[in-house]
């Protein structure tokens, strides 16, 4: 897998946790929280796969190499819902933290 695709999950990733409890701690509603994780991770994520189809349609059509590297570019669309899970775990980590504090 191309490490610019590594950097960009890692960024939707870190933006999306942060943001998501932010709204964890204002509002103290977790699913807000996952709904703005799912959304900032949907968003990140498939607008990089739209720039990057854009940039080099051959990173589209990758040969067949192991499942992510066959994905190409749609491997930034797969990490969404892997993403929004972690993310999920995370507030509930954060929340039981806060509860017994």
């Amino acid at each position: 897998m191309n490490s610019t695709f590594f950097v960009i999950i890692f960024f939707s990733f870190l933006s999306s946790t942060l943001t998501s409890n932010w709204i964890l701690k204002i509002k103290q509603n977790k699913w807000l929280g996952m709904l703005v994780s799912f959304c900032i991770n949907s968003l990140i994520l498939s607008a990089a796969a739209i720039i990057l189809y854009k940039l080099d349609i051959q990173m589209f059509h990758k040969q067949t190499r192991g499942l992510y590297e066959s994905l190409g570019i749609l491997v930034l669309v797969f990490f969404i819902p892997i993403l929004t899970f972690i993310n999920f775990y995370i507030l509930e980590f954060v929340k039981s933290r806060m509860s017994h504090s």
